[in-house]
This record gives structure tokens, sequence and C-alpha cells, in this order.
């Protein structure tokens, strides 16, 4: 399989061609990008199998064409992992915090657990 992306920008030189998948080369000013996108692809492409092509003339554009290695085996899935089950849930919890949206959320993922949990804002509170 081919994917084609073509542009109809500046166009590259034959020198900016030559390291154009180098890692952290970049034609761009300093603090404006590392240049690890097309280095990063080219890895992704060679390590699959694939390989990718670029042309490109100054003033014309730039064209890249990705091909994909074909391949004839089922995209494997994992089966979904079950949730872990609480070890508890019959506890009572005291949930101490000041952060009064905080507190409600932990509180409320204790109660779906099945825990009894008692609230309170602050030590005081909690004695």
């Amino acid at each position: 399989m081919t994917l084609t992306i073509r542009d109809s920008g500046l166009g590259m030189s034959s020198e900016v061609r030559k390291h154009l998948f180098e890692p952290f080369f970049t034609t761009k000013p300093p603090g404006k990008g590392t240049g690890l996108g097309l280095a990063t692809v080219y890895g992704i492409l060679e390590q699959l199998g694939g390989r990718i092509d670029v042309q490109s003339e100054p003033g014309l554009g730039t064209t890249f064409l990705l091909w994909f290695p074909r391949t004839h085996d089922e995209a494997r899935r994992e089966a979904p992992q079950a949730a872990p089950t609480a070890r508890g849930g019959t506890e009572t919890v005291l949930v101490v915090e000041d952060d009064a949206s905080v507190r409600e959320v932990a509180a409320r993922v204790l109660r779906g657990a099945g825990y009894r949990v008692l609230v309170a804002s602050g030590a005081a509170e909690a004695t």
C-alpha cells in the first residue's frame, strides 16, 4: 500500500534532501522545531519493512511516497482486561481533604467501590 503526501510549498534543494531523515536536522530557525518528525517516520517504515521516497524541487513543492508492506495477517486484538476488583468494600474509609471538589470525587469513587465513606475538611473535623 502506498500513501502519497504532496504539497505546493517551496520545495527542497538536493542538499536539504540529503539530510532530510537525519534526527534533529531542520531548516527552521533556532527555537522553531527539532526536526524529529521525518526521522521518526523513516524509522517506523524501515522497521515495518517499508520505505519512504521523496520528490522535490525548489519552487515546485514536495511529494512523499510512503510504502507500507502488504500483510495477510489478521490484526491482533488483545482480550480486554477485566477491571481489578476492590480488595475490600465492606470497610469504612475516612477521607480528609481541604479541597471540597477533590474530597467529593474521592468519596464518590470509594462509595462506588462499595465502601462506607466519612468525609472531613480538615483534622479538627475528622476527630
